[in-house]
């Protein structure tokens, strides 16, 4: 009896510790997640599966760390195994990240469309089905790449690490990228296992290897920087940075390291007056400004609370002083329940952007907006080939010249991300009348979740 008792007593004590074992390797993998070490995470979520351990927030969180490094086939099949294990309790965010990551596998559209996604809802959330508010400058249904709008070509520029933002200033182009030239920092970013992303610039002319130089002054620092956006007269940059490092974060209440936009002024040959705009927050993330051609305006991404998803684009007036006006929201005709980010105005007041809660052909596709005779206006999607069934984002161009880039991580490139330039062959439709297409199109399904109350991680 007494062996029994005590055999009792430490096979309770064994469970009830392996549980706990458990329960802190989740919690130190979440903390690694909230901090954007997604691989490190990925490596304890896998730990944890190993022992057995099974939940629905796990498999959310593994296919999260391949969806936010571009891997979306990975992403896809940890999405799919929750879809199986939990086909009432998935979220309408997963339902569309799970739809989204298998329009880059080689399934068709028809066979995505066949897939038994049930959209369930609850007495807290209602979920609507909604035709999307997006026209699509390209045939989506068909595999066949039949777009004569541009002609593009990968950059010699790029390096095998992450290369985008590209932005004109003078008759350089600066872009970002986390190659480590000259050994400005030996810090690895925890997000992919790569160097933290600097701002460089290149002679569009030359852009080769040779000619790239990284920003001088205080405009870099051991953090990230990226996309920047110049003043006409050359003097002022607005540009996204945050405060993450291998020993020093600052992060919200939830854990979570935020981006922030600063401004920054040319003296003497180097950037410096750098300071935090004061809109920039504590509580949620900033980022990826875009002046307007008048410099009036300046356009940016956010997760502020009152968005639409999990992240909106944003506008603030620039005052004559140089504080600033009420930040509005863009509206829900351009922000949806997924990301819109990386705005651009083009010389002629054109918005583009990229996103991935309009209609597309997976990850963030790129789009503009064009009018409609009542005054609204409609999302256009670019189409092939700017857009692929991977990432495309931080699209820029020229108008006058027809000329421009954008980055991908599309297969064929050099490295991670890289970036692209391109040259428009047709004109932009410059009215919604102008941009039906010829055929009809079939439309996906656009899911929206009411309320849109969605916590973020990325921009």
């Amino acid at each position: 009896m007494f062996l029994k008792k005590n055999f009792g007593a430490l096979f309770f004590l064994f469970f009830w510790g392996a549980v706990f074992s458990q329960e802190k390797q989740l919690e130190k993998a979440n903390n690694a997640f909230k901090n954007y070490a997604f691989i490190e995470a990925r490596k304890m979520y896998l730990k944890a599966l190993e022992k057995g351990c099974s939940s629905m927030e796990l498999y959310e969180k593994l296919g999260d760390s391949y969806y936010f490094n571009g891997e979306l086939e990975r992403a896809a099949r940890w999405y799919e195994v929750l879809q199986s294990l939990y086909p009432k309790q998935i979220t309408p965010e997963y339902q569309n990240k799970y739809f989204n990551s298998l329009k880059s596998t080689e399934n068709s559209i028809e066979e995505i469309e066949a897939l038994p996604l049930l959209y369930a809802s609850d007495d807290n959330n209602e979920i609507e089905v909604e035709i999307s508010n997006t026209t699509i400058g390209y045939d989506i249904s068909s595999s066949e790449d039949k777009s004569a709008n541009f002609i593009i070509d990968v950059l010699n520029i790029n390096s095998e690490y992450s290369d985008y933002a590209p932005s004109f200033y003078q008759n350089e182009l600066v872009f970002a990228s986390s190659r480590n030239k000259n050994n400005y920092s030996t810090i690895l970013h925890e997000w992919n296992n790569q160097p933290f992303l600097d701002l460089y610039a290149t002679n569009t002319v030359k852009t080769d290897e040779k000619s790239i130089t990284r920003l001088k002054g205080d405009i870099n620092t051991k953090f990230h920087e990226s996309s920047a956006t110049f003043s006409r007269d050359r003097k002022t940059v607005y540009f996204t940075r945050n405060n993450y490092s291998k020993r020093k974060s600052k992060t919200d209440e939830k854990g979570t390291v935020l981006l922030k936009i600063y401004r920054a002024r040319y003296d003497r040959g180097k950037w410096g007056s750098v300071e935090e705009l004061p809109f920039s927050s504590d509580e949620y993330s900033v980022a990826h400004p875009a002046l307007s051609p008048d410099e009036k305006f300046l356009y940016f991404a956010s997760d502020m609370p009152g968005s639409n998803g999990k992240s909106d684009l944003y506008v603030v007036e620039i005052k004559e002083d140089g504080s600033f006006g009420t930040i509005k929201n863009l509206g829900k005709q351009i922000n949806t329940s997924g990301r819109e980010t990386f705005p651009y105005i083009s010389d002629k007041g054109r918005l583009f952007f990229a996103s991935d809660g309009h209609e597309g052909f997976g990850g963030l596709d790129i789009f503009m907006t064009i009018p409609k005779r009542n005054g609204s206006i409609k999302v256009y999607n670019l189409g092939k080939p700017i857009n692929s069934v991977k990432d495309d984002f931080t699209f820029i161009i020229n108008e006058e010249n027809k000329s421009g880039y954008f980055a991908s991580n599309r297969k064929g490139g050099k490295g991670d991300d890289d970036i692209y330039g391109f040259r428009q062959v047709t004109s932009f439709p410059e009215s919604y009348e102008d941009s039906r297409p010829k055929t009809r199109l079939k439309l996906e399904r656009v899911i929206k979740l009411k309320p849109s109350k969605v916590s973020t991680t990325s921009l």
